[in-house]
């Protein structure tokens, strides 16, 4: 038998840690999408490395982690996915409108393309959010392009309650050996996908689209990452964290790094260094459950994690607009780009706060859950 639950407990600077893994893949777009800079070497920083990449799949992870510390086996599962469609697609329909507008009115852009180019079934795919099912480059990027991680998302919101008590039903003593499982499938699908998967490399790529899509974007590709953070909630859960040195995910991360620079490349478009980073996640959250202080969960961090969602639905959308204005293809000094960048990154969050306590928190209180039929006869209070 599986050790009963505990009571739900806040987990602050897990929220915190949210708007670190959002700077990691603004920074990652900023950079390596916005080439702002005349020195290519800044720009190249944000796809030679990985940390944006990382920083994604760790948001997968946590994903897992946090539903299942919020125990939605204890709401129906019409409940549970009712939230999930309040919580995400408000905002992701304003984005998505947005978008089409400022391309009608503003005009072609060369990160978002033009309002003469969006395709009608790209578009409405991506307004459903189903467009990471439809192996097609423009059905994948369309619109507003980063949301694709959404559509990645919207398996785990369909699959969690569906498959939260059987894994309720794993012993406790086993919960290291499926850690170990879905680490395992993490290797295998970038190692499938170099062997058996080939076809003519992708424009500006080292691989097929093929290669590209069934590594990286394909639904259940991701779905051991968030399965990972499944796992590791249940571990905390019944008492099976061991004690382990921050510095234990650190130095597995780097190794995992450096291993994916000496595999094939399709290593790199996987989730391979998820297996370190996400250990980051149950640290943190101990850290919490034993009161220990942390600057994650300062009212800051936790307002800009709140909002994390939010931003990252504007911010590449922001980012095509930014490039738009300052010049086409205009590159900048050291300086003036880290300017832009800087100002843009602020200007982010600012409209990710906004969305977030305007759209998504007033909405989620509002639509949230059901609202409670009035006993007859009982007098309110």
């Amino acid at each position: 038998m599986t050790s009963a639950s505990p009571p739900i407990r806040q987990l602050p600077s897990l929220t915190g840690y949210r708007a670190i893994l959002f700077v990691a893949v603004f920074i990652t777009h900023a950079l390596g999408a916005g080439y702002f800079f005349a020195d290519q070497s800044i720009n190249t920083a944000g796809t030679e490395l990985p940390y944006g990449t990382g920083a994604l799949a760790s948001f997968f992870v946590l994903s897992g982690f946090v539903l299942t510390w919020g125990e939605p086996w204890r709401s129906t599962i019409g409940r549970f996915w009712r939230r999930r469609v309040v919580k995400i697609y408000p905002g992701h329909m304003i984005v998505w409108a947005a978008t089409l507008l400022m391309l009608f009115f503003v005009g072609p852009m060369t990160m978002i393309g033009s309002w003469e180019q969006t395709e009608a079934g790209p578009a409405v795919a991506n307004l459903f959010l189903v467009q990471d099912w439809i192996p097609r480059m423009p059905y994948v990027f369309s619109v507003y392009g980063v949301n694709w991680s959404v559509s990645v998302e919207i398996l785990f919101y369909l699959a969690l309650p569906l498959l939260i008590r059987p894994i309720l039903r794993i012993a406790d003593k086993r919960l290291w050996h499926w850690f170990a499982v879905c680490a395992v499938v993490i290797v295998a699908i970038p190692t499938f996908t170099h062997f058996f998967l080939d076809g003519p490399v992708a424009p500006g790529q080292a691989l097929s689209w093929d290669q590209i899509y069934y590594t990286d974007f394909f639904p259940l590709s991701r779905m051991p990452e968030f399965l990972l953070g499944v796992f590791l909630a249940r571990i905390v859960q019944t008492g099976n964290w061991p004690r382990m040195s921050i510095w234990l995910p650190v130095v597995l991360t780097v190794g995992l790094c450096w291993l994916m620079f000496q595999l094939p490349e399709t290593f790199r478009a996987s989730g391979l260094l998820t297996i370190g980073l996400c250990l980051f996640i149950p640290a943190i959250a101990v850290r919490d459950l034993e009161h220990r202080p942390s600057w994650l969960d300062n009212k800051v961090m936790v307002l800009l994690g709140n909002a994390s969602y939010a931003a990252y639905l504007v911010h590449f959308p922001l980012l095509a607009l930014t490039r738009h204005v300052v010049g086409e293809g205009k590159q900048f000094g050291v300086g003036a780009g880290f300017l832009i960048v800087a100002v843009l990154f602020v200007v982010t969050q600012l409209v990710g706060v906004l969305m977030f306590l305007a759209v998504e928190r007033p909405i989620m209180r509002r639509f949230g859950s059901p609202r409670r039929k009035p006993v007859p006869g009982r007098v309110p209070a």
